[in-house]
């Protein structure tokens, strides 16, 4: 069975499979590479929105595992046929990292989708306060992309390490960016505290101890509800996310 269990329920739900094939691959920062992808047939189900996402079926040349993995589609021109995704890099490497740093033109790889956008425009709002990290920057990258021009936005981003504030980051001018050192699960919650804006829209995504700290600051200080805010766990430190089939 394709994709084991968990592939049969996303099929049921309406998940296609789409093959992307790697057009060519660019280092953005040290730790950071971007994908190009033919896109294939994805853009016959996928309206591209910012923070859009699909998921992964990677093939680990290591235990010969297929691991799934979710990505935001980082760029793409659905006319022309291809789509972005941005992989960053760390060791030691998971299947994701290791499948990217391997991959070259001509690689395939599957990808789903479900209809899957962590973002959109709430009425109202007196502006954003975008939070994440270099995981999720490209997501990041792409909301600032579409936010309009008048938009006033406040970017906090947690840098685990020196390189992070090497990845390229989309300009708005209504931005501005703050880096906060990572020294533990609550260094972007304290970091938050300092704004002092209420009515915002609030965007989050990170490491999954750093969001549970950072939800009742978001509550207290900013009075987000489930409609002004999408809190979203990327990856938990120490320990892999997503989940593997054995071939």
């Amino acid at each position: 069975m394709p994709h084991g269990f968990q592939g049969a329920v996303l099929r049921a739900f309406g998940a296609k499979d789409h093959e992307l094939t790697v057009r060519g691959v660019t280092r953005l920062a040290p730790h950071f590479i971007r994908v190009r992808f033919d896109a294939g047939t994805l853009f016959r189900q996928v309206a591209h929105e910012p923070a859009a996402w699909v998921r992964l079926w990677l093939h680990d040349p290591v235990d010969g595992n297929e691991y799934q993995r979710a990505y935001t589609i980082s760029d793409a021109d659905p006319g022309a046929g291809w789509l972005d995704i941005d992989f960053l890099l760390h060791e030691p490497a998971g299947p994701a990292s290791a499948w990217a740093a391997a991959a070259e033109p001509g690689r395939r790889v599957i990808a789903q989708f479900l209809g899957s956008t962590s973002y959109a425009p709430v009425d109202g709002a007196s502006g954003l306060l975008l939070i994440g990290d270099a995981a999720s920057l490209p997501a990041i990258n792409a909301i600032l992309r579409a936010a309009p021009a008048d938009t006033k936005i406040d970017v906090l981003l947690e840098r685990a390490h020196a390189e992070d504030e090497l990845i390229p980051r989309e300009t708005h001018p209504g931005a501005s960016v703050r880096w906060v050192d990572r020294s533990g699960a609550g260094s972007l919650a304290s970091a938050a505290r300092e704004y002092r804006r209420r009515g915002v829209q609030v965007w989050a995504a990170g490491e999954t101890a750093s969001l549970k700290a950072l939800r009742p600051v978001l509550r207290e200080q900013f009075g987000t509800t489930k409609q002004t805010s999408h809190v979203q766990a990327y990856w938990i430190e120490g320990r892999a996310m997503g989940t593997a089939r054995k071939p």
